[in-house]
């Protein structure tokens, strides 16, 4: 029998896992107090407390930059606090979630909005009667319907206690739905939970204008902070490298076998490969995006960067350079055949985000993730008025759909050779 390779990794005390996760999310917080005057800081930071969030919010935009990485920071600290409180091991889909959390801080989420829908996951784990870290997950990336909150108390006008109840019945509806979902794309779409919360999304959005009361996706996109971002994110990255072939002794040839695993749900990196391995490819990846964005001309923006550090989080779970790359080129060979322009917001961030359906490559073939990343293009640009902005993980609700349609089609012609 070929011996597993998950037993070779060279092994990380989970303190080691815990600070260097810890040390990214204090540099984001540093970085954003330090960078702009105090008075600037806090004008800015009130700004994105009071907007309402929906995709897509630029928060650099809206307050600036150094306001828009501390309130990523903390939305990403408070993730990492409930991670420490329930004792849940710092592995793939954590990692995943702290980082998604940080980068959807950059553009929907703040320090608040995401508190009821995560409330509202711990009273289902009463109701269920289970552990609250059973769920804990379902909590951390069900945070993708915090512009529910927002927009009901400064959108509709109807306040807060409204918006903190509507966050907390989202919050409930959404470990089920997510549990039975997952059941219809097998795992194919590693969004599983922005699929959950499109549905989610949807229903609310339906009663809401059934009522009078309506909700549209808006576009704040900001286009100047393409220098400083390159600055901290490329270094970010970079040093993930480092790290993880430090952590790693130098061992190189270990991180390849990462890319043999097709990615579909669930895929820990950190299991499977270690910590070292994990960071390495958290940093490639990181890198491949950011190329990406600037070879096609592309803004880095607070959206941009949360597509990239979603990115990030998920290359300990499930992506990595094999299974990204097709469904990336799938998405700009798109932009070249129709209408579409590879810098517009929508189709830069279907590149990005657009990998949630990396195990279809990973699986089936790189040409079958350019099809992929073809066909998800399309259908991201026209699912968002489903759930008029309330789910930040639009691509998550797009790439549900593809993964099914691609997930029947495949089983039958395999099925008939």
């Amino acid at each position: 029998m070929k011996k597993l390779w998950s037993l070779d990794y060279i092994r990380v005390k989970e303190n080691i896992k815990e600070l260097v996760t810890l040390f990214y999310l204090v540099a984001l917080l540093i970085i954003g107090i330090i960078i702009q005057p105090p008075a600037q800081f806090f004008d800015g930071l009130a700004s994105i407390l009071t907007t309402e969030g929906l995709l897509i919010t630029d928060y650099m935009e809206v307050g600036g930059v150094g306001p828009t990485l501390a309130n990523g920071a903390i939305v990403g600290l408070i993730g990492f606090a409930l991670v420490k409180i329930n004792r849940v091991p710092f592995n793939g889909p954590v990692l995943a979630a702290i980082f998604t959390m940080v980068g959807f801080g950059f553009f929907g989420k703040n320090i608040y909005s995401v508190l009821p829908i995560i409330l509202g996951v711990f009273i289902y784990s009463r109701i269920r009667k289970e552990s609250f870290k059973t769920f804990l997950l379902p909590a951390l990336f069900g945070t993708a319907l915090a512009p529910l909150v927002t927009q009901i108390i400064f959108g509709f006008g109807w306040g807060v206690l409204p918006g903190l109840m509507f966050g907390v019945l989202a919050g409930i509806i959404v470990p089920p739905m997510a549990s039975h979902l997952l059941k219809t794309h097998n795992g194919y779409n590693i969004y599983n939970v922005g699929f959950t919360a499109g549905f989610v999304g949807l229903l609310f959005t339906s009663i809401f204008r059934s009522f009078g009361y309506d909700s549209q996706s808006v576009l704040y996109w900001g286009e100047d902070f393409n220098s400083i971002s390159i600055i901290i994110f490329g270094t970010m990255f970079i040093s993930m490298i480092v790290l993880g072939i430090i952590l790693n002794k130098g061992k190189l040839r270990d991180y390849l076998e990462i890319t043999k695993h097709p990615g579909t749900l669930a895929t820990d990196f950190v299991a499977l490969g270690g910590f070292g391995n994990s960071l390495m490819n958290m940093g490639i990846v990181g890198l491949i995006g950011l190329l990406y964005v600037l070879l096609v001309g592309g803004d880095l923006n607070g959206p941009t960067l949360g597509g990239l550090l979603t990115m990030v989080g998920f290359a300990a779970f499930g992506k990595h350079p094999k299974n990204i790359t097709p469904i990336m080129l799938g998405v700009f060979l798109g932009c070249l055949m129709t209408t579409f322009e590879a810098n517009e917001p929508g189709p830069l961030l279907a590149a990005l985000f657009g990998t949630t359906l990396a195990p279809l490559a990973g699986q089936y073939g790189a040409a079958i993730g350019v099809l992929a990343g073809f066909v998800h293009l399309s259908i991201v640009t026209n699912v968002g008025v489903l759930h008029g902005g309330l789910n930040l993980y639009n691509n998550g609700f797009s790439g549900g759909f593809v993964a099914i349609i691609f997930v029947a089609l495949l089983g039958a012609f395999k099925n008939n050779k």
